[in-house]
């Protein structure tokens, strides 16, 4: 059993959470900074709003990434890849699948939450139409950051956190 990922759901749990928020953080926070108008000269706006965000668009990224999308990348990891593939090779698969699938929903969907947190804190009106009209624009864009944050941030803190979570730990005072 590899020691980069998790071995039992609890750890699992972990581990996702540990992606979640980091993704959720990194690419949401960037989604709104971009989309919503905000620059360096109003970031104290801009975090005072994606305070309200983060931790709706961390549940929906838990929960979309450890039920629907979950079950698919299995399901897809699986089927292309050989019982003699390498742990590696099964993990950037999955990156793949998961991050192709999460960026095709949350576009969308993060795009939706976003602007009725926004109309709720007074901004304008949810524009449904607007966001389906944007997603092919914006849709690849936020492909290539997901992937690059997943492969180069998410990904990694959550295998270095299982890493930690699965090497023994000595017992102090009990050395002489």
């Amino acid at each position: 059993m590899d020691n980069r990922l998790p071995h039992n759901p609890r750890e699992g749990i972990v581990y996702g959470c540990v992606i979640a928020s980091i993704s959720s953080l990194l690419i949401g926070g960037y989604n709104v900074f971009d989309n919503m108008g905000y620059t360096f000269d109003n970031f104290d706006e801009f975090l005072m709003q994606y305070i309200v965000i983060w931790p709706v668009m961390f549940v929906i990224a838990f929960t979309l990434a450890n039920t629907l999308v979950g079950h698919i990348a299995g399901k897809v990891v699986n089927r292309l890849s050989a019982p003699g593939d390498s742990v590696n090779s099964r993990i950037i698969l999955n990156i793949v699948v998961c991050v192709t699938l999460m960026s095709v929903i949350l576009t969308f969907v993060g795009g939706l939450v976003g602007e009725a947190i926004g109309s709720l804190m007074g901004g304008p009106s949810v524009d449904v139409i607007g966001l389906l009209k944007n997603w092919p624009l914006i849709w690849p864009r936020n492909f290539c950051i997901a992937f690059w944050v997943e492969m180069l941030i998410a990904q990694p803190a959550a295998r270095a956190v299982m890493v930690w979570a699965h090497t023994p730990k000595k017992k102090s005072g009990s050395e002489a």
